[in-house]
């Protein structure tokens, strides 16, 4: 019996070529599409700079509004009576939930930050964010509600240790959630 190398070597070739090609085809796909046109949502609610806006620091870009400012004594309560307010410009009550995001920095030197809420149109308090208290993160409030062409101010009440310096700083992100 005779070999045939080249036949056998193009045979080979071939089968070597056959073997990549189905491996390499071996993937079936299926295409599916989606797409949306996504716009700008108006909001009701807007965050105001209050009476004490300028000695807080109060910067409010769009829906953040930022205290820079704020300072408090050792030993001592300082009081932002107006350092942000939260008006609702819309045609119907706004239900939302104002949650501790962080509170970070020096903790230990902070003995407690309250954020009591009042109705601007009559004087009314419409509940206190209890942010840090007794070296523990509060609790978030839920289910609060602005009536529509009301204005609620953000009191901040900061109190420090005596042990509190002033290079001792925290941190307080809050967020302001309308359930949907």
């Amino acid at each position: 019996m005779q070999i045939n190398y080249k036949k056998s070597l193009k045979f080979l070739t071939l089968l070597i070529a056959a073997i990549l090609i189905s491996s390499v085809s071996a993937a079936i796909y299926d295409y599916m599409y989606l797409g949306g046109t996504v716009g700008v949502q108006g909001m009701s609610l807007a965050w105001l700079s209050g009476a004490d806006g300028t000695d807080a620091g109060t910067t409010i870009n769009g829906v953040t509004a930022a205290l820079i400012n704020l300072k408090g004594p050792p030993n001592g309560t300082r009081v932002y009576a107006d350092p942000v307010e939260l008006n609702n410009t819309g045609v119907s009550p706004i239900t939302f939930n104002l949650t501790i995001d962080t509170v970070s920095g020096d903790t230990p030197q902070l003995i407690s930050i309250y954020i009591k809420m009042y109705n601007m149109n009559d004087s009314s308090l419409k509940g206190t964010l209890n942010v840090w208290e007794s070296a523990a993160k509060g609790s978030d409030l839920t289910g609060l509600q602005i009536t529509n062409n009301n204005v609620w101010r953000f009191q901040w009440e900061i109190t420090w240790k005596a042990t509190a310096t002033t290079s001792n700083s925290v941190t307080v992100n809050l967020k302001l959630q309308v359930p949907v």
